[in-house]
């Protein structure tokens, strides 16, 4: 794909952050440029379960993740695309008394803050989810819980911010970002690594795991840290089950889509490095994944597995997001980096967005600030 000369914005980063900036800023009217050095969609995003769950998150980010929600469900409004949306509601499960006691403690302190979430016991839970395994407990219930699909988001994200004008490359790798005279449109030249260059006002550093190598060519450093995250897609099946279902302990994130299809994740790490470009699947750890998401559903042991893969994803010393301007130059900015980003990812971006477009929003979200990271 031929690149632009020049683009109000350029975002490097084409998976989840990157395009939830892209939308809102193409939308109003400003030309934008997406650059990856892979494929688009091809790493955290794609590697993620496209779960959306309030239950999961937070005490920092309770607040956006209601807003991203909504936001993930305006899409077809928003910018005309379909994402798979689903809010079935969600069960967080636990499967011993130990869980039992943390999921109670985490009901109180989501109620606490205002989350519409209940506590139910073993035969409450049995009822609401007869497919449950013997093993499971206790659950809570929130139905707000909801998914996207992200085998289909991906490629819907792209064409509608093509749709609107924006110019979305991969196996674009940027080599140098130079600071020009404080020219409105040449004030960055991003250089890439097959010698084109684009002008821009604005840059928005979302690359994910890469995310600190771009920091770095901005004199910016950006601590964080990268997992290699798993997820497995079942063959289809007739409905087994119908909500969305996690587990108190982190180690599962579970939901059948309207295809079928059985997406498992959990956050299990799979092996490689960012210094080696390899990302392989944890044999063990992949074991393990399964075998929990057959206890807490046995009737998943019927199903065949079609693929198993895994990505790379950046996360925060903290684990929150990292968003808002990049070091001391109003025109760089950052997004990325938490823990659960795929689901917060349509509210940040929308913020961010804003941002840029408005002065007057600039210090919004400052506890997300990279500048929390300052010596």
């Amino acid at each position: 794909m031929d690149l632009p000369k020049v683009a109000d914005i350029v975002i490097i980063g084409a998976g989840i952050s990157g395009l939830s900036v892209a939308l809102p800023i193409a939308k109003a009217g400003l030309s934008v440029a997406v650059l990856d050095k892979n494929e688009p969609w091809s790493d955290a995003s794609g590697a993620n379960a496209g779960t959306l769950s309030i239950q999961v998150k937070r005490a920092e980010v309770l607040s956006l993740i209601y807003e991203s929600i909504e936001r993930w469900k305006r899409m077809p409004e928003d910018y005309g695309i379909e994402v798979g949306f689903g809010q079935p509601g969600g069960i967080r499960v636990a499967t011993t008394e130990a869980e039992y006691n943390q999921l109670e403690k985490s009901v109180e302190v989501q109620k606490n803050k205002g989350i519409d979430v209940r506590m139910l016991n073993r035969e409450a839970v049995r009822q609401l989810g007869p497919w449950l395994g013997p093993n499971v407990m206790a659950g809570s219930l929130c139905l707000y819980d909801s998914y996207s699909n992200p085998l289909v988001a991906g490629n819907a994200m792209v064409a509608g911010a093509r749709k609107l004008g924006g110019v979305i490359a991969g196996g674009n790798r940027v080599s140098e970002i130079r600071r020009n005279a404080m020219s409105d449109i040449d004030r960055f030249s991003i250089k890439t690594v097959s010698g084109d260059t684009i002008h821009a006002s604005h840059v928005v550093n979302a690359a994910g795991a890469w995310a600190g190598e771009i920091s770095s060519m901005l004199g910016v450093k950006l601590p964080m840290e990268v997992d290699v995250n798993m997820l497995t897609v079942t063959e289809p099946s007739p409905p087994i089950f119908n909500r969305v279902v996690t587990h108190v302990g982190g180690i599962l994130s579970l939901k059948q889509l309207p295809n079928g299809t059985c997406l498992i994740g959990g956050g299990w790490q799979g092996r490689g490095s960012v210094s080696s470009g390899t990302k392989n699947i944890d044999y063990e750890r992949f074991l393990h994944n399964m075998r929990v998401a057959a206890d807490v559903i046995p009737k998943i042991r019927d199903l065949h597995i079609l693929r198993t893969w895994a990505g790379f994803e950046a996360v925060a010393p903290d684990a929150l997001p990292i968003m808002g301007q990049l070091g001391e130059d109003d025109h760089v900015w950052t997004l990325g980096c938490a823990r659960g980003g795929y689901s917060l990812a349509p509210a940040l971006g929308a913020r961010l967005a804003e941002m840029i477009l408005n002065p007057s929003k600039r210090d919004t979200l400052l506890q997300f600030s990279p500048q929390r990271f300052a010596p």
